[in-house]
């Protein structure tokens, strides 16, 4: 067995396609499906993929996809090339069937070519072929008999038949009831017997009834003869059946000539629908487990985000199952998982490789659309136990044969998983021999993930580099795995933990800690402490973001209720304009209609005086709208105050206090920093600016406050790029809080991304100083930074 058929089989990847193959609509699907390879070429796997997707939008649309009634005709379509083969009237149904149908489903997605481009591609092998179609419906009816319809010939021979088919029954009848009447009949029934019409005589009076003897009964009480009467009438029948034969073989022979002309054009048609079916399998698969399509790449990191183990979600309700998050390939190349037995390390390893496979199988994967696959040209799984009686070799030599093949034939496009390397010998040994493997493995480039229990081999991964550790997650309270895989820190076998919850003698445990060492102690305490910092951490991760996203959504609020504020000024100020407008027009026109009447009057005291009051009115309402606009222009925007950037200003919606990062813009627009939070405000809706604090000012505030705020943030993973992006945020959350030292956890790694941030923070005039951490506080994977 190859390598790659050995990993197909440890990965249990026959049992996915044994499920697709559930949801295939023929039996040509099936076949399909049994056929699945992975492949190796990035255009093919992605053109794939894109082929499921479209099938998928379609089986999740309105329209019902026209795919019954496929058939497997290959065997007679290879039947119709032979010279003088004649077709059965089922296997030329079949074929009907098969056109009519790969026709509905060719018409079906042209008209929709626009959004399936990739199976419009597939259907184009499929001819349409409606004359054969319609003739072979025309000839055969859905029980696969041929129709009177079929010739014309046949319709005049089979009413011939039924008219001496009548002739005979109506003689018979006659005959019976004589018969009957002289008590000769068993059963007063006509009945057939080798296609000719008899009556049931009682077996002690044959001989006085005349006619041919056919069969007689079970019991032998009972002979079935023809009446003499009726023998030439049932030869005359006899006969039409052969004509009929004949005349049914000579429609099903020049219906299979017509099958035979067209030979090629149904087997590439036969091709098309089997890989539409293949796709309408995947997609009903994908729909099921709820899959997608990841993002795929030529080469780089594995990133698995929300991964399911595709058995597992076939046995088990979706939420009661823990997904599986890994980057491998990034910052790292190998990873060794530890942690207890039953823990979930070996799933882990297979989730892995499973995903992998069905990714280039051209299988949607149950995993979060973000997940990154590289192609692979490579499998090589070593899972289980590989003891082989047959060739007499131990459990240890046979991984050590296999693991010799995987060493000679890896490199930088293989995916090895291996589990428990190096078990089952002497763990001193079986530890050294197990880190010159991954040291081999790494340097090759390979992508390795492995799992083990061993203490050396975790310190030796963790000192080195382009290697990481990972844990499979244990619940210290209630002594139960978690199955979540944490990545960064190796993980503890809990073997004493576990026999204790499970009831062991307390003074067995007591020795057995006792002969553990001191090291040892000191050792499997320090991995319990990073994996409860690592659950604090992350605990504390959890909430901040959910404080990042509770302001994201408040600065939201606020936005939209700024924009609604400041469009409903310019409306009253608008309006306020219009009316002035109007306004002053009015007041023209009067004071010009005043001039007038006082001309005409000789200016009367009388009309002087109600004039006068008349503009004294409309002075009064002119002086009143000018307060109004001048109140609104006040509202719409502020510009007498005196902003700097870094001063604190309080808005006018909310109170909400924030340092301004930019001077305001033409359009009395600035960039206002809240926590890590940056929002554009306009100045109108400032309410007061205070300078920046001096270093004896003890005023503090933070959108954060009476919150606790975590001392450090965890980069590890990240491109450097984001890391960056994620510090810089930090550090304002930092500032805010009011923090004068925070530590920036990167991991050590091959050093690229510590040398990145370094850069990055001698640059940052928030900081007064920056140094790597100590021994106790993590080395040169944690950079302890002072803030100014």
């Amino acid at each position: 067995m190859s390598q790659f058929d050995y990993a197909t089989e440890r990965l249990d990847l026959p049992k996915i396609l044994h499920r697709i193959q559930f949801y295939a609509s023929s039996d040509l699907g099936k076949e399909a499906v049994e056929n699945i390879e992975p492949l190796f070429d990035l255009e093919d796997i992605s053109r794939e993929h894109n082929r499921v997707s479209e099938m998928k939008s379609i089986l999740e649309g309105e329209s019902t996809f026209p795919i019954d009634g496929l058939k497997d005709i290959r065997s007679a379509l290879q039947k119709a090339t032979i010279e003088n083969n004649i077709l059965s009237s089922r296997e030329l149904l079949d074929i009907a069937q098969t056109i009519a149908t790969s026709r509905s489903i060719k018409l079906f997605i042209e008209k929709r070519k626009e959004f399936l481009p990739e199976l419009n591609i597939i259907t184009q092998a499929i001819s349409i072929h409606k004359e054969i179609e319609f003739n072979i419906f025309q000839a055969i009816d859905e029980n696969a008999n041929v129709k009177d319809t079929a010739s014309k010939e046949l319709r005049s021979i089979r009413q011939s038949i039924a008219d001496k088919q009548n002739a005979i029954r109506r003689a018979l009848e006659r005959i019976l009831k004589a018969a009957s009447e002289q008590g000769m009949v068993q059963d007063e029934i006509v009945t057939t017997r080798e296609g000719r019409m008899v009556i049931p005589i009682k077996a002690e009076l044959k001989n006085k009834f005349p006619g041919f003897i056919h069969s007689t009964s079970a019991t032998g009480q009972t002979v079935f003869i023809e009446p003499s009467e009726t023998l030439t009438l049932n030869n005359e029948v006899t006969e039409l059946f052969f004509q009929e034969k004949r005349e049914i073989e000579k429609i099903l022979r020049a219906l299979t000539a017509q099958v035979h002309n067209v030979h090629d054009s149904l087997t590439a048609l036969i091709d098309a629908v089997m890989h539409i079916d293949l796709c309408y399998a995947k997609a009903r698969y994908s729909i099921e487990t709820k899959s997608n399509k990841p993002l795929l790449k030529e080469s780089g990191s594995l990133v698995i985000r929300q991964g399911y183990h595709p058995i597992l979600l076939l046995r088990h309700n979706r939420e009661t199952i823990v997904p599986l998050n890994l980057e491998v390939g990034h910052s790292f190349n190998t990873l060794l998982i530890t942690g207890p037995n039953a823990g979930g390390k070996t799933v882990a390893l297979k989730t892995v490789g499973l995903l992998s496979l069905m990714v280039q199988c051209g299988i949607h994967a149950p995993v979060s659309p973000d997940s990154e696959f590289p192609i692979f040209k490579k499998f090589f799984v070593l899972i289980g136990d590989n003891q082989s009686i047959e060739n007499d070799l131990s459990t240890y030599s046979s991984q050590i044969l296999h693991i010799k093949n995987i060493l000679e034939e890896a490199d930088d496009f293989s995916l090895v998983l291996v589990d428990e390397i190096g078990s089952n010998t002497d763990p001193a040994e079986g530890g050294a021999i197990a880190a010159a493997i991954l040291e081999t493995l790494t340097a090759k480039g390979a992508l390795t993930i492995a799992t083990s229990h061993q203490a050396t081999l975790k310190a030796f991964v963790h000192a080195s580099s382009n290697m990481e550790n990972g844990a499979m997650e244990f619940d210290q309270t209630t002594l139960l795995p978690t199955y979540r895989l944490k990545v960064g820190h190796p993980g503890s076998s809990y073997a004493l933990e576990i026999a204790q919850r499970l009831g062991v003698n307390e003074n067995v445990i007591t020795r057995a800690r006792r002969l553990l060492g001191d090291q040892k102690a000191k050792l499997e305490e320090l991995i319990l402490e990073l994996e409860n910092r690592s659950q604090m951490l992350e605990q504390k991760l959890s909430i901040a973001d959910n404080e990042i996203r509770k302001y994201k959504d408040l600065t939201a609020e606020y936005e939209n209720k700024l924009k609604a504020l400041n469009l409903e000024l310019r409306e009253i100020k608008k309006k306020a304009i219009e009316e002035a407008k109007a306004i002053v027009d009015i007041a023209s026109s009067t004071v010009e209609n005043a001039v007038k009447e006082i001309r005409v009057r000789q200016a009367n005291k009388e009309v002087i005086k109600e004039t006068r009051e008349q503009l004294q009115l409309l002075e009064e309402k002119i002086s009143s709208l000018e307060s109004e606009i001048v109140e609104t222009e006040n509202k719409t925007i502020n510009t007498n105050l005196e902003i700097a950037v870094g001063d604190i200003v309080t808005l006018k919606s909310g109170g909400q206090s924030g340092i301004v990062q930019t001077l305001p813009d033409k359009h009395g627009n600035l960039l206002i920093s809240f926590n890590s939070i940056k929002a554009r405000v306009n100045v109108s809706n400032i309410q007061s600016v205070s300078k920046k604090n001096d270093k004896g000012n003890s005023t503090t505030y933070s959108i954060l406050s009476e919150k606790q705020f975590s001392t450090e943030v965890d980069v590890r993973g990240l491109y450097s790029d984001e890391a960056i992006a994620k510090v810089d945020k930090f550090l304002d959350d930092a500032m805010l809080a009011g923090l004068h030292r925070v530590d920036i956890i990167h991991g050590k790694g091959t050093g690229a991304l510590r040398k990145k941030i370094t850069l990055f923070l001698e640059q940052d005039s928030r900081i007064k100083s920056i140094r790597m951490g100590e021994w106790n506080e993590g080395g040169a994977g944690v950079t302890v930074v002072e803030l100014a």
